[in-house]
Parts: structure tokens; sequence; C-alpha cells
């Protein structure tokens, strides 16, 4: 979201400057930050470096807020860096929220609270926000690219094939994914799952699940256009891209009531539905569609048409028009 963002106020005639801080929190942050980096060479997981066309990417291994110095605008995106940003000589200081981190780190909701422009990535964290006391400016949705994601492969074709994100972090729910994923298996003997993760999984996965660690675009879509169902376990998300990547490839959505993906896609119409934590409805919503070619194909179609309405050219563009106060 950051780089998209980036590129496009860059494309846009504007001097942009990403700042990828390595660790926050001092000491415990940078011990934090090595373990990352020793687990992740353990793993051969690529360390590559962040490139945006037309944008400056600066990695200090610290975020400071002269680091903040001489901006028009600053703009934090999570809360980690929304204190600096607050104590930002800029005039100009904005809070963009893309999710509900309460569950992530204690005093979120005070950062929500700091004298800072609010605008969030969907709705329902604007009314989150609201009913805080918090006034929110604007809503700037995501946006999907048709490039990178769109149908290869015709949704009437796909068979018993079902894919999924893999998180450790409990949020995003992998326990419930690895029970959903049996439990389907129970109801479909058959079925083949794709899982893709940004690194290793921590938990293990039955032995018919092939997992895939950071895989390219490329692979990316083909996994996707490959699938049935898309199955999505997170407990919150503020908007959810998985869900909405492959709804664009083709892929009927089962989810959990996680409140993003309703920013885009309709329960009933466009995804299917249960309740967070709900591993087996998942799976039982999943051989159903599995079972139902036409229920499967009429949602997932309903899903290419709704997320083809957003567009990154028209959220940057919203983005803009906050960050220049019009």
């Amino acid at each position: 979201m950051v780089g998209r963002h980036a590129a496009g106020l860059a494309a846009r005639g504007h001097d942009v400057t990403v700042i990828l801080p390595e660790s926050f929190g001092g000491v415990v942050g940078r011990a934090r930050n090595l373990a990352v980096k020793l687990w992740d060479r353990r793993q051969h997981v690529p360390n590559v470096p962040l490139a945006i066309e037309g944008v400056t990417v600066r990695e200090p291994s610290i975020l400071d807020r002269h680091d903040l110095d001489n901006f028009d605008s600053v703009i934090a995106t999570g809360h980690q860096t929304v204190k600096p940003v607050s104590h930002a000589s800029s005039k100009r200081r904005f809070y963009f929220v893309q999710g509900d981190e309460r569950e992530l780190a204690s005093g979120v909701e005070d950062t929500w609270g700091l004298p800072l422009t609010r605008v969030t990535v969907s709705c329902w964290l604007a009314d989150l926000i609201e009913s805080h006391g918090h006034p929110v400016q604007g809503v700037v949705p995501n946006g999907i690219d048709p490039s990178m994601w769109a149908l290869d492969r015709a949704i009437e074709r796909r068979r018993n094939r079902v894919i999924a994100l893999y998180h450790r972090h409990p949020v995003k729910g992998p326990k419930t994914l690895i029970t959903a994923l049996k439990e389907l298996r129970r109801l479909r003997p058959t079925v083949r799952a794709d899982v893709f993760a940004a690194r290793t999984p921590r938990h293990t996965f039955p032995s018919w699940v092939r997992v895939r660690v950071r895989p390219g675009p490329d692979m990316l879509r083909k996994m996707y256009n490959r699938a049935a169902v898309c199955l999505h376990t997170s407990r919150v998300e503020g908007w959810g891209m998985v869900p909405m990547e492959a709804a664009a490839c083709g892929c009927a959505v089962v989810a959990t009531a996680s409140r993003g993906p309703q920013e885009y896609l309709t329960p009933g119409v466009s995804m299917t539905e249960v309740s967070v934590g709900d591993a087996l409805g998942l799976a039982r919503e999943a051989a159903r569609l599995l079972r139902d070619p036409a229920a499967r194909v009429a949602q997932a179609r309903a899903g290419v048409q709704a997320v083809a309405q957003f567009r990154w050219d028209d959220s940057t563009g919203a983005l803009e028009r906050i960050l220049l106060g019009q």
C-alpha cells in the first residue's frame, strides 16, 4: 500500500521519500530485529531492498525525529511511527490508519488521539476511531492492479483446489486455517490446497498441503488462477488484500467476519462469510462451493466485478487531495 501510493504521488509530480526503520523500541527493538534477520537467513528468506520508481527510500537503523525534518507533509502508517510523526516539524502531519492494531500492541487507542490528521483505509476503521471521539478526515481505500491480478483461467474450469495465506500471528488465524483445511479434507478427500507465507510456518501443515514461502507475483497469480476457493481466516483486518487479489483472479472467497473484506465484497453475493474463528464453518462453506459449481461460479463472477471498482489511481488521487487540504 505504501509503495503504491508513494509511486502514485511521485508520478503526480511530488517529491516522495519512504522511511523504513529497521527497528523500534531501543535495545529491545534492535534485538528483535536481529533475531528476525537471523531466522530469515536460516530459512533462506531473501532480504531484498525496497525499490519504488521515482521515490527515495531510506532505511535508518532506528527512526529519529530528525529523519522527518524538511518535509511539507509527514505520514505515519503504523502505531510504531505515530509518536515520532506527531513531533515532526512539518505543519502537515497525518496518521493513515491501516488496521485495528490493538491486538498487536498496548496503547494503540492513545495514538488515535495524537495531534495528527487522521485518515483510514476503510469505513469501518473510520467509524471505530470516531466512536472514540477522534474525527477522521477521510477514507482512502486500497486498489487493485488489473495488470497484476486478473483472470487467466476460466472460473468454470477450476476444480477442487483452495488457496490461503498463512501468518503465524494469532490475529491472522493460523490455527483456524489448519483446522479448516483438515476438516475440508475430511469433507472432500480429493481436495488440494496451496498456502503461501512470508516466512517458513511455525505451525505444522498436513502433508497434502503445498506451502510456498514468498512466491513472486507471477507465481502467486498462477496460484490464484488455479484455485476455486480462497480461505481467509483473520480475526480482524483493516482491509485485507489477499481476498481482494484472489477475487480479482476468479476465486470464490470464503472468509471470517474480519471486517476488512466487507469494504469491497458483499456477504451472500460476492463472498461467503462465517464467524471469526469458525474453522468448521469455513470448511463446510468451501466444501459446499466445491460441490456446487454454479453457486461458486456466480459468487466468483460477482467478486471479479466488485473489486474491479477499486483502482489505485483513484485512491492516490483521494489521498493527494487530503494531503493538500482540498
